[in-house]
């Protein structure tokens, strides 16, 4: 266990000084991406292909990752928060639900703040994530791996015209809907466990359909359509058989479809008040 912390932290510092770097040198590049490759892309490429390769060595010798001494809650809470500062980020160019923009605590210093600092945050997130699992062959692991190399690419990406490309973003963003179904569902089929792919696919598919799908310039139509089979599909989950899929109402009465939005906003909208409030206060205290 020590010789995994010692790579993951090492991979985790290693790209802490490389942005680091980057906010102090690429001036240029913040203000005028291109499609070309940085200095800082090529390094973060370097070093992640370097530790993914290490990971997979290391797996094949000794197999466990920091899940041997972390709860698994800190890795699905680090992705969580990833997601939930999204938010905050697209408030300018999609709002916050149903395409209209939130003000106070979203203001612009706040989105600044957050666009600033967000790839220390993200970095942290995608990388603890990386090393807290072996990278094992169980489809539950697969589908996370593929889901955090997607991410990891955009992160190599930043400060060029793909990192910022919406489309890209938001299928960024809604992968975590189908990486969720396939846990829920092959940890319920290899586990027993409790069958709640349902909650996670239906939650995180609301989140595209209220919130995600703004960004794209899609007709009105469309997103009505969008949410209408949305409707559908849940209504189809909890219709009895044969007709439906006959999940347990109580599910639907516990109202399951909104736990996964309502931990995304409500962390979106902690994290953009703190902030709010700090600088509310830090200008208080430079008034006075």
């Amino acid at each position: 266990m020590a010789i995994v912390w010692a790579f993951y932290l090492s991979n985790q510092f290693l790209i802490w000084g490389v942005i680091y770097w980057a906010q102090k040198n690429l001036t240029r590049q913040k203000t005028n991406p291109t499609y070309d490759l940085t200095k800082y892309n090529l390094v973060v490429i370097a070093i992640m292909v370097f530790f993914i390769f290490l990971h997979l060595i290391q797996t094949q010798i000794w197999f466990d990752g920091l899940a041997q001494d972390t709860p698994i809650l800190s890795s699905m809470g680090s992705v969580i928060i990833l997601l939930s500062m999204v938010i905050i980020l697209m408030n300018p160019i999609r709002g916050v639900f149903l395409g209209r923009k939130a003000s106070k605590p979203y203001t612009a210093i706040v989105t600044d703040f957050f666009r600033h600092n967000h790839m220390y945050i993200f970095s942290w997130a995608l990388i603890y994530t990386f090393w807290f699992h072996p990278m094992a062959s169980y489809p539950q692991l697969l589908s996370g791996f593929f889901y955090m190399f997607l991410l990891f690419t955009q992160m190599s990406l930043a400060y060029t015209r793909v990192h910022l490309d919406v489309r890209w973003i938001v299928t960024l963003e809604s992968w975590v809907a189908i990486h969720a179904l396939i846990v829920a569902f092959f940890n319920t089929q290899y586990f027993g466990s409790v069958d709640i792919w349902p909650m996670f696919f239906t939650g995180f598919a609301f989140m595209f359909v209220f919130t995600y799908m703004y960004a794209l310039h899609i007709k009105k139509s469309t997103r009505i359509i969008i949410t209408a089979l949305y409707f559908a599909f849940l209504i189809w989950l909890y219709i009895p058989k044969p007709y439906g899929l006959g999940r347990d109402p109580s599910f639907l009465y516990r109202l399951e479809f909104l736990w996964i939005p309502i931990i995304l906003y409500g962390l979106s909208l902690l994290f953009a008040g703190v902030v709010y409030l700090w600088y509310k206060r830090k200008d208080q205290i430079i008034s006075s």
